[in-house]
């Protein structure tokens, strides 16, 4: 009975079932109708016998069925008979109509319920999803912040570290140079009677390693005492005709002279210099490559982090869409239910 009926009906499938004409109404009057007319037409018939009996003595070749009373007759039992098949068919007609306005009635109602329902809970996902969609995105921010900021510190260091090796090499390769200048003049110095050419060509050397300079920009009011002795070796060292007439060189002892202690100890001191500075470079190296390595690890963690942030963002915004989409079709057909 949930199904339409299938014969046409003359009323609207919007109309309720109590609200439909009683079908047997009409054709209880016509039937009425009918059996009073068939009722008169029979005692017309007895009323008459005798004046029938005489027409049928007079008219012995006419038959009874060819009578006009009966044609009558015949006429309304057929109609009768018409009347009464019409009156069972309106009468399922009616059923069907009224199972199927109540059924509709029942199934609309629940559509309605579940509609606005689903409505609710389309609304209150749309929100929560908003909701997490701007908890993802501060987070997404923040460790993109984070991830930028660990690159600045790193190229930072970087060049840190590039200038501070820049400068190590420069340092080692002026001690490694004074070291050179030193151990050569020991040698020429050392001799018992060294040539003054060898003695100037010394000087030359301890002067272009810049030995002075480098010293005291070592070693400070330390290399004071050094200073003095070694200055006056270079300016009197170039014109001098024999070794005797240096400056701090005044025994014919070997070694025994001023400027080849000082030579001695400032090349001592250089090599010290050299052995700290190489030692500070590789430490800072090492720590440098540790601290290169974290970086790369957390800066790799961020990018990750913030690529499944994005992806999770994006999927979010997909079911979000959809929901959205959703609730617009849910609200357009709760509309048409309620209207109908």
């Amino acid at each position: 009975s949930s199904h339409r009926p299938s014969r046409s009906s003359p009323y609207p499938p919007h109309i309720e079932a109590s609200h439909l004409p009683k079908p047997t109404t009409m054709a209880v009057a016509l039937g009425g109708t009918l059996f009073a007319l068939l009722g008169l037409a029979t005692c017309g018939l007895v009323a008459s016998s005798a004046s029938s009996r005489a027409a049928l003595s007079a008219g012995a070749g006419l038959s009874l069925g060819e009578r006009p009373v009966m044609k009558v007759v015949r006429l309304l039992q057929d109609m009768q008979q018409e009347l009464t098949a019409s009156l069972e068919d309106d009468k399922a007609v009616h059923e069907q109509l009224d199972c199927w306005c109540k059924t509709n009635d029942r199934e609309k109602t629940a559509a309605i319920e579940a509609g606005e329902q689903r409505e609710v809970q389309l609304k209150a996902y749309l929100g929560e999803a908003a909701a997490k969609m701007a908890e993802l995105k501060s987070k997404r921010d923040a460790t993109l912040d984070e991830v930028n900021r660990d690159e600045a510190a790193m190229e930072q260091a970087s060049t840190l570290r590039m200038k501070e090796n820049k400068e190590f090499h420069a340092d080692e390769a002026n001690l490694i140079e004074a070291i050179k200048a030193c151990d050569q003049a020991l040698v020429v110095l050392k001799e018992y009677n060294p040539k003054p050419g060898l003695v100037q060509s010394a000087a030359e050397t301890l002067r272009n390693a810049r030995v002075l300079e480098l010293g005291t920009r070592l070693w400070g009011a330390r290399a004071t005492p050094y200073a003095a002795v070694l200055r006056s070796f270079l300016l009197q060292a170039k014109g001098a005709n024999s070794f005797l007439a240096i400056p701090g060189y005044q025994s014919y002892a070997p070694r025994s002279g001023q400027i080849y202690g000082v030579l001695e100890q400032m090349k001592e001191d250089f090599e010290k210099d050299l052995a700290d500075a190489q030692g500070r470079e590789k430490k800072e190296a090492e720590e440098f490559a540790a601290l290169k390595a974290a970086k790369q690890e957390e800066i790799a963690t961020g990018r990750k982090l913030q690529a499944e942030l994005d992806q999770e963002i994006a999927e979010l915004k997909q079911k979000h869409a959809q929901a959205f989409k959703e609730l617009e079709d849910t609200q357009a057909q709760l509309a048409l239910d309620t209207e109908f």
